[in-house]
């Protein structure tokens, strides 16, 4: 790890901490939040006929982790969740596809739902998102994150789709290798994301970073049609050496940065830079990596394995 990367998330670390610090003192001071109640609950539901399935997850404090159930499994969905306030769980089913939702529940009590996520925040560290999802049928996954550090392992997963909206916290994601195209849409909040895209991946990729660092590590022969817009803070793509890649990138006020072996095809940098660069070998490759890049104020850089 780069000394520019230790930096950044001690930073992100301190102003975590501070803020649940301070939220923490104001509910003592409002005597609200801070005596609510922990629950813990399990949650499943069988694959039984289906065939494919829909799965909303919308974890909203604490520490948040999804992955894959054992391949013999009977489960379409399991998850153990440690909370405050009510959690809603529904299951929904149409022909051979199933809907599963797991979130939040808000009730009409206006301020309680204000009291209960500030006193989640505070309490963060009690808080536990624990979601597992069957391997055995393809997947439409989306997941909807708020103040959480999401550990999002879905390398073993058949996903027709993915969509992640960030809120406040840090993401490391796994992608599944699969011989089919799938498209990925991340949508970063507050917070640091790292996406590993394995060996000969297929997906399409739209990135929308918010505040904060994004590193994409492209594996081995992929194939992947990547858009990718800048906001406040470093993106970093990693690629293999030997990888075909075409990167047009426009930038705000951030730079542009790539390897030496990368050719210039044409790049204006009179104000900001505009411009296109390839690899000598992109041309006749037949697996391709190619990247749009719309700059915000941070820095784009695509780095060798």
């Amino acid at each position: 790890m780069n000394q520019e990367k230790k930096k950044y998330e001690t930073e992100w670390s301190f102003s975590f901490g501070n803020l649940g610090e301070s939220i923490s003192q104001t509910l003592a001071a409002l005597g609200i939040g801070e005596d609510a109640e922990v629950k813990s609950s399990h949650f499943e539901e069988l694959i039984e006929t289906a065939t494919e399935a829909k799965v909303v997850l919308e974890p909203t404090v604490g520490q948040a982790r999804v992955s894959a159930l054992l391949a013999a499994a009977d489960n379409l969905f399991e998850a153990d969740v440690t909370y405050i306030g009510e959690i809603r769980f529904e299951v929904r089913e149409e022909d051979n596809r199933k809907s599963v939702i797991l979130r939040q529940h808000v009730k009409s009590d206006v301020l309680k739902p204000i009291r209960d996520a500030l006193g989640s925040f505070a309490r963060r560290d009690e808080l536990k998102w624990d979601m597992r999802l069957t391997p055995r049928i393809p997947l439409d996954v989306q997941i909807n994150s708020g103040v959480t550090v999401n550990d999002f392992d879905l390398s073993a997963l058949q996903l027709t789709a993915l969509r992640i909206n960030g809120g406040t916290g840090k993401t490391d994601l796994k992608l599944p290798q699969l011989a089919t195209h799938y498209p990925v849409t991340l949508n970063s909040g507050t917070g640091e994301l790292n996406v590993d895209v394995p060996a000969g991946s297929s997906i399409d990729l739209t990135a929308n970073n918010g505040t904060g660092q994004t590193h994409i590590d492209f594996g081995a022969g992929s194939a992947v049609n990547a858009r990718i817009t800048g906001g406040i803070g470093q993106c970093v793509v990693t690629v293999p050496a030997d990888a075909p890649v075409r990167l047009k990138a426009t930038t705000g006020l951030g730079k542009v940065h790539v390897p030496q072996n990368f050719i210039r095809v044409k790049v204006d940098e009179f104000v900001a830079t505009v411009g296109t660069w390839e690899t000598p070998n992109y041309a006749t490759a037949e697996r391709r990596i190619d990247i749009k890049y719309d700059g915000g104020i941070g820095s784009f850089t695509i780095q060798l394995a």
